[in-house]
């Protein structure tokens, strides 16, 4: 799932990027078809470049130690002991998701569907040497080889502008770009540039239908008198004059100049941008040998003391990010598998409810290179994780509800019980799929917050 989140943003920040490209190359260029064409590759070049994402190695010997941090897991209890967490609101949110872009790739096969319903039913009839559908609910419309025409709805002047403007749309193939740019909607319906992107495209296919029309001879005047008097039907995935009239004749009479092919070249050094942004997003550190207490050669004797029986598995390096994460049994998102189990497992201590006790715990543990789940002694652990006098901030109170005045720091005990379920629970997982590094097992270090809060 994470992974899946993870493309869904690449994908949605590439598309941005290029359609900011395009605005600033093409706002008043033209040359039609490099716009067409940069359109066109910025699309496929927006699913590809998240895939063709790779690590970029970064020496850690002089960084700081970066570890994994879960997902917070927000515990609340109340006098009885009753439980709820804050789980569903990921859940809600991928329910919507899915449920909005099904709605639009519903809408998509609609209206796909309703056009080959027509074209099987309309009338098939050939004007000026062209043959076309005599339909009225898709007048003036074309998709890929399919032409639509009322023959009512215009006069004879008309009809040969109309027919040779949607001819222009299906030997151009602009049906096929209109079904990549609804395959987008459908996957990214929430980003405001896919819409943009969208209705861009649709523009600029209507400018290059109306200037191979003009090119081919067709007097200037009689043609926008033609687009005048089109009726306007509803929108759909076939090339409909839709409103964008007034812009047509504008660009029709407005003769921006043709700019150069050079524009499209453009794509090129936006892609291998972009390409290594995502790249810097996939940071895998190279491990080295140095003077960290995680590493056997830094202090081989805290490493074997980390947790007793697993001894022999953490005399190893210890690793944060790793080219195969450790994976939950069963479950393809480990960070929500975990979430979930900790939330069902918790239990509020009763001294702390007692005392008004409310923090948050901050649990650093491991999951060693033969799957097991381990908190590892805080006295060795990397010195990101301690403060200068050496303590460690496991648990910060976020409030405290005195039971009398005098009181003014939250009881100790309660503190530690805090700290106490947060280890318990951790150390109640199941054996995980270890991590791998270079195709062998190893140690991944890991911190999972959890929120204790009162009702």
């Amino acid at each position: 799932m994470r992974e899946i989140i993870t493309y869904l943003v690449e994908l949605n920040i590439t598309i941005a990027v290029f359609f900011g490209a395009y605005l600033m190359l093409f706002r008043k260029d033209s040359n039609f078809g490099v716009r067409r064409a940069f359109l066109l590759l910025a699309m496929v070049a927006s699913f590809v470049i998240p895939l063709l994402s790779f690590n970029v190695a970064i020496p850690t010997g002089n960084l700081n130690t970066v570890l994994i941090v879960l997902p917070e897991v927000v515990f609340r209890g109340n006098a009885t002991g009753a439980v709820h967490n804050s789980t569903w609101i990921p859940e809600l949110l991928s329910i919507l998701y899915i449920a909005v872009g099904l709605f639009f790739a519903g809408r998509l096969a609609l209206g796909m569907g309703r056009i080959l319903i027509q074209s099987a039913t309309s009338e098939k009839t050939t004007i000026n040497g062209t043959a076309v559908l005599v339909n009225k609910e898709l007048h003036a419309s074309s998709f890929f080889n399919l032409i639509f025409i009322d023959p009512e709805k215009a006069g004879e002047a008309d009809l040969e502008h109309i027919i040779e403007h949607e001819s222009f749309h299906a030997r151009l193939g602009h049906s096929a770009d209109r079904i990549m740019a609804e395959v987008i909607l459908c996957i990214s319906w929430f980003n405001p540039v896919i819409w943009m992107l969208r209705k861009a495209i649709v523009v600029n296919h209507e400018y290059q239908a109306d200037i191979r029309v003009i090119e081919r001879g067709t007097d200037q005047v009689s043609y926008q008198l033609t687009i005048l008097n089109q009726y306007i039907g509803s929108a759909s995935i076939s090339n409909q004059f839709s409103n964008q009239i007034k812009n047509r004749i504008i660009m029709i009479n407005k003769k921006y100049k043709k700019g150069s092919s050079w524009k499209g070249l453009m794509l090129v050094p936006v892609s291998i941008v972009l390409l290594f942004f995502m790249a810097c997003g996939n940071e895998e550190p190279v491990n080295q040998q140095v003077d960290d207490p995680l590493h056997e050669s830094a202090n081989p004797e805290n490493s074997n003391a980390l947790i007793g029986d697993v001894s022999e598995s953490i005399a190893e390096e210890v690793f944060y990010i790793v080219e195969e994460m450790p994976q939950w049994p069963g479950s393809d998102d480990m960070a929500k598998a975990m979430q979930l189990f900790v939330a069902q497992n918790l239990k509020y201590p009763e001294i702390a409810k007692a005392n008004n006790v409310e923090g948050k715990v901050f649990v650093h543990f491991m999951v060693t290179s033969t799957g097991k789940v381990v908190v590892p002694d805080p006295d060795i652990l990397p010195p990101p994780l301690k403060n200068e006098d050496g303590t460690i901030d496991e648990v910060v109170v976020v409030t405290y509800r005195a039971l009398s005045p005098d009181q003014e720091t939250p009881d100790e005990e309660a503190v530690q019980a805090l700290k106490d379920e947060g280890v318990r629970v951790v150390e109640l997982m199941p054996d995980l799929v270890p991590g791998k590094q270079r195709g062998k097992n190893v140690n991944v270090l890991f911190t999972m917050p959890i929120t204790f809060k009162l009702q």
